[in-house]
């Protein structure tokens, strides 16, 4: 579908979708980077996903799904588009397993709805991703999401024990979990994570769980610059503290923040015993170097608001992956870039996310900032950006020699190009 155009309705009729979902929950589509589709239809069950499968494989008509949207941003333009796919009636948590730590959830189930049952449990998905409320278990894998947490509960990935997904063929396909072995010998559950939807449908996910600390709370701590803020974090990582997240900010980007300068928040959880013991530790850390103690704060609502740092209103929101030890220099470079850029790295896992202000000059930052982190084996990704900005640069960057490996997996579970084309990288 060509950009900007909304197409006719086929014939002036329903459309043959509403043959499978009923009429109510087939709609004209909305933009997705700037390409309209003609419809957004919505399944009720995992049958009706995979006829709609089937049904878009006849047409070659090419899919984009979604659960509530929220992340649709991410990635690349999609080459074409026909049908968004929006799974968010397949919203239950099927099964919670409180003494065995499992739960399992339908695509479109949200974080909110899936925090409520657990927490009855005294548990919860140790996952923080932006807009974490309105984000989906299908998004939440497809994109990979994750937020401050990841300093010391991990990633998507660590977290996943299996998946449920409908391939291009309309067949539904389980991987992980309860099964023995992996179909055609891949491992399906960590293909599926931050493929965006490129391989197959997610419907269904089974988690981990954890029990939820008893409580959270956060030292917020002035620096004289970024880099003496990183260091103070790496000293943080290498000391008794073990914090359950942490965080460094340039000038303007934390809440809690000094304002026009750069802050390093350690996030504390446990009992109130433990927590108290490290936050006297950290308060002691800050004093032999220097550095003085803004604020101590709630944890829970402050790393929130910091996961939803990307979010923030701009340009573009680029995200830089590196090593710990290469975010003080990181944000060094990026303050002198000559740009009014916003900074926030989750300090621990070298993931650094910037705010571009100026549409102009995201190209050109790219262009500064993406090679030297390649050349050391880091990455620079457009997270964010509308779709003028999107237009003039590349979303994903050099894949490197992984790419012949990721064409493979595209060509041997999408053939026929029907999931997103060209929304990953290298146009896959």
């Amino acid at each position: 579908m060509r950009r900007d155009a909304r197409p006719a309705p086929a014939g002036g009729h329903v459309t043959p979708w509403a043959d499978i979902v009923g009429a109510e929950h087939v709609a004209p589509g909305a933009p997705v980077d700037g390409v309209v589709p003609a419809w957004v239809v919505r399944p009720g069950s995992v049958a009706e996903v995979q006829e709609c499968v089937r049904a878009a494989a006849r047409a070659r008509a090419s899919l984009v799904v979604q659960g509530l949207g929220a992340h649709l941003s991410v990635g690349a333009p999609p080459a074409r588009l026909d049908v968004v796919l929006g799974l968010d009636r397949l919203a239950r948590v099927i099964d919670h397993q409180a003494g065995d730590m499992t739960v399992t959830a339908q695509a479109g189930c949200t974080l909110a709805a899936l925090a409520e049952t657990l927490a009855q449990s005294g548990q919860w998905l140790p996952l923080d991703p932006p807009c974490a409320d309105v984000t989906t278990i299908g998004g939440l894998v497809a994109a990979n999401l994750s937020g401050p947490l990841r300093a010391s509960q991990g990633r998507v990935r660590d977290l996943l024990l299996g998946i449920r997904v409908v391939g291009a063929d309309g067949a539904l396909v389980a991987g992980g979990g309860r099964v023995v072995k992996n179909v055609a010998g891949y491992d399906l559950p960590k293909l599926h994570v931050g493929a965006l939807g490129t391989l197959g449908v997610i419907v269904e996910a089974t988690f981990k769980v954890r029990p939820r600390p008893a409580c959270e709370e956060a030292v917020v701590i002035a620096a004289r610059s970024v880099e003496a803020a990183a260091e103070t974090a790496l000293g943080v990582m290498a000391s008794e503290v073990a914090p359950f997240w942490l965080e460094v900010g340039g000038p303007g980007a934390l809440p809690e923040g000094p304002g026009d300068g750069a802050a390093v928040v350690i996030g504390l959880a446990g009992i109130a015993e433990e927590v108290a013991h490290a936050r006297a530790r950290t308060l002691d850390l800050a004093r032999a170097r220097g550095l003085r103690a803004i604020s101590v704060a709630d944890g829970a609502p402050l790393r929130t608001r910091l996961a939803d740092f990307a979010l923030e209103p701009a340009a573009a929101v680029l995200r830089a992956a590196m090593l710990p030890t290469e975010v003080g220099e990181f944000l060094a470079r990026a303050s002198r870039s000559g740009t009014a850029l916003r900074c926030l790295a989750h300090a621990a896992s070298g993931v650094v996310r910037v705010a571009v202000p100026e549409a102009r000059a995201v190209a050109g930052l790219v262009a500064a900032l993406r090679p030297g982190l390649q050349a050391r084996g880091g990455s620079l990704v457009v997270e964010r950006a509308t779709p003028d900005v999107k237009a003039q640069v590349d979303v994903w960057g050099d894949p490197g020699e992984g790419v012949a490996l990721m064409r493979g997996l595209k060509a041997a579970f999408d053939p026929g190009g029907l999931f997103a084309p060209g929304r990953f990288v290298a146009g896959i």
